[in-house]
């Protein structure tokens, strides 16, 4: 008596037997022919039933879906800086939301404050002392991994992430100690240092950026009208990668600026950088002030970006066109 052998005979389910591969259906010539996946994606009948292609308002409905998706992801981002904004022009001595008035008592206490103006003065020097130090160390190795091979090119392109890699307390505590044999820690020589060191991968991802989109024929161009090299890098290379490099720095000086773990480390007497400050001031207890504070440290960090946006554009500083 013959056996039925099923609608499923002449068809493997899965090659490996593990049942989650692709079906292969037997053919009359002994090959097999792949038909598909035994198994698909839970909600990918009811995203088939969507039709993306449709329009609102001449808006296709793909794009609506994704400019909601980043408006809740920036949303959830900003939304804790738009507090502390708000609660620097609050009248109330407490940390309050909402406001149930407006004043500008607490940035009065900050211009009084010498303590607080000491604070600026002592970080903007170290970050321009640091953004220099890491633009003149990442410009180099930036254009080393760049525009030449070499033994040791890739275990340099990964040594300039290692400052991202370490911990920043640890890596605090190791700079430190180091700076400490040459008497650096404690002022401003050793803040500039230590935090140019982790300004460094920043910059250096930048210009490497900037480099790989520079289109090398401007500077065969170049060499063909008779520019010799160093010509060709000061007339031809240096101004089109420029705008890379100074992007380069304003992200240094944004992160060094902002950097609290290693500046605790490092300050000293009479050397307070604001975060310190501001953390400092936090452990006796919260006050509007401080919410002040940040909403500068805010201006500062937003009006370096813009610098960059109005003068080159995100993209073209960058190497994008």
């Amino acid at each position: 008596m013959a056996l039925d052998p099923g609608p499923d005979a002449g068809v493997d389910r899965d090659a490996d037997g593990d049942g989650d591969g692709p079906a292969r259906d037997a053919r009359a010539d002994g090959g097999t022919v792949e038909v598909g996946r035994t198994r698909s994606f839970r909600l990918a009948s009811t995203l088939d039933a969507v039709d993306f292609d449709r329009s609102l308002a001449g808006v296709s409905l793909a794009r609506v879906v994704w400019i909601a998706l980043l408006a809740v992801v920036f949303t959830y981002l900003v939304l804790p800086v738009v507090f502390a904004v708000f609660i620097s022009f609050n009248p109330s001595d407490l940390y309050a939301f909402p406001p149930n008035g407006f004043t500008l008592r607490w940035y009065g206490e900050i211009l009084a404050g010498s303590q607080w103006i000491r604070s600026f003065l002592i970080s903007f020097q170290y970050s321009i002392a640091a953004t220099v130090i890491a633009i003149a160390l990442s410009s180099t190795a930036a254009y080393a991994i760049g525009r030449f091979d070499f033994r040791f090119k890739n275990a340099l392109d990964a040594a300039t992430f290692l400052p991202l890699m370490i911990p920043q307390v640890i890596l605090g505590l190791a700079l430190l100690l180091f700076l400490q044999n040459f008497g650096l820690d404690g002022n401003l020589a050793g803040l500039s240092l230590a935090l140019a060191v982790v300004a460094t991968p920043y910059a250096t991802r930048s210009i490497l950026t900037a480099m790989y989109n520079f289109d090398r024929s401007i500077e065969e161009a170049a060499m063909n009208l008779g520019a010799d090299e160093i010509q060709t890098f000061r007339h031809v290379t240096f101004p089109a990668l420029l705008p890379g490099v100074l992007t380069a720095a304003i992200f240094s000086f944004i992160v060094t600026y902002s950097n609290l773990q290693i500046a605790v480390f490092l300050q000293g007497a009479g050397v307070t950088p604001i975060p310190v400050l501001i953390f400092s001031q936090l452990n006796f207890g919260g006050s509007p002030v401080i919410a002040a504070v940040a909403t500068v440290n805010i201006v500062i960090v937003l009006l370096a970006i813009v610098i960059v946006e109005r003068l080159f554009g995100a993209a073209e500083a960058l190497g994008y066109t």
